[in-house]
């Protein structure tokens, strides 16, 4: 039950909102439904015109009809907030003037409403709108889109039909589309939003995975040196023992080897721990340096070897210094250079690792000196 609720994506959030790319296919939709309607529009009006009995309300049908699909087009194509819901409704409207229209153009002489191709295009401009609005506003349109279907159908019940068809086939043939074409289109965004959500789901785990690694191989292979680089010896050496319950002299003799490399990686790392030997000086009243955790002191190591190798650094420039509050604790580090912005592009591999590593981290150029902030949030 806990993961349908993760799942379920916020109310009143469209598709394109948490997938503005979706809007190119979207807009090509569009315009093939628009294309489709006016074609069916025009054809329909032809094919019909001995039952039209006022060409100027059917003129102005199809004119209602291009205009509200143009509104919306105009709308989706746009940038910034696109089809809002005030823009939709407008566009609806006017698609649903040129429906009223369309009908009230054969009145007196309509005898066969499946023939309105109003009834069919106001449904087809629900499908249309799918991206762009939510179920739940497609799902009021629908009802509108049936109630009007049936408002004119007992309309030309009691004013246009002589083939005596019962009242309720008639009703049911001119709401039929609509009704399915709005169930449809809400459906259609529900599922829709549902199938982005949960690729956006996915996808942030993918990259929380990815982190994780790449944080993981970057303490393994570039920070911790070959502490990190022994995992991929002792582990599998380790579980091969433990798998085949046997130790041979050859096991013995590789299990003495890499506990002289594991004694020499502990002392190499033990030699370069202290931040302050590639400092010219170390700000850290409150003792906070051995207490960070290895990962940070690690990466904030690898910055200052790489400030400290640059010719472009100020030598002795480059202060560290830890504050550790009531309630938080970061740390900042400084140094000079005659050419700040080529140092800062020269160490910006480093700094990358202080963002993928700090969660939260950032850096500045001011003046002669480069400084680079970062909040700890974990120990050891």
């Amino acid at each position: 039950m806990s993961r349908a609720r993760d799942l379920r994506p916020p109310r009143g959030t469209t598709a394109l909102e948490l997938d503005p790319l979706a809007a190119i296919s979207a807009r090509g939709f569009l315009i093939v439904v628009a294309v489709v309607s006016l074609i069916c529009a025009v054809g329909l009006t032809l094919a019909t015109r001995e039952q039209i009995s006022s060409w100027p309300m059917a003129i102005a049908a199809v004119v209602a009809l291009a205009g509200g699909y143009a509104w919306f087009a105009r709308s989706a194509f746009r940038g910034g907030a696109g089809v809002t819901s005030d823009r939709f409704a407008l566009a609806f409207a006017l698609i649903a003037l040129g429906t009223v229209l369309n009908s009230l153009s054969c009145l007196g002489t309509n005898v066969a409403i499946r023939d309105d191709w109003g009834l069919v295009t106001i449904g087809l401009a629900l499908m249309a709108a799918a991206p762009f609005r939510t179920s739940s506003e497609l799902g009021v349109y629908a009802a509108i889109s049936v109630a009007l279907a049936a408002l004119l159908a007992v309309v030309h019940i009691i004013l246009s039909f002589t083939d005596g068809l019962p009242p309720l086939i008639v009703v049911t043939v001119a709401v039929a589309p609509a009704l399915a074409f709005g169930l449809a289109s809400a459906a259609y965004a529900r599922e829709l939003l549902a199938g982005i959500y949960a690729e956006r789901l996915m996808q942030a785990e993918e990259r929380n995975q990815q982190f994780d690694r790449l944080r993981q191989d970057f303490v393994d292979d570039d920070v911790v040196g070959e502490i990190g680089g022994l995992r991929a010896e002792v582990v599998p050496f380790l579980a091969r023992i433990r798998q085949s319950g046997v130790v041979t002299a050859k096991d013995r003799a590789l299990a003495g080897r890499l506990a002289q490399n594991l004694q020499a990686a502990v002392t190499d790392s033990r030699h370069v721990d202290s931040l302050g030997d590639h400092a010219g000086r170390l700000i850290d009243e409150s003792g906070l340096s051995p207490r960070l955790h290895e990962d940070d002191r690690a990466t904030i190591r690898a910055l200052l070897i790489g400030l400290e190798t640059s010719p472009l650094t100020v030598p002795g420039s480059i202060v560290v210094e830890f504050i550790e509050g009531e309630s938080d604790r970061f740390g900042m580090v400084r140094c000079a250079s005659d050419d700040v912005r080529a140092l800062r592009a020269e160490v910006l591999p480093f700094l990358r690792m202080v963002r993928l590593m700090f969660r939260t981290a950032s850096e500045q150029v001011s003046g002669r000196e480069l400084l680079v902030q970062f909040d700890i949030e974990r120990l050891a």
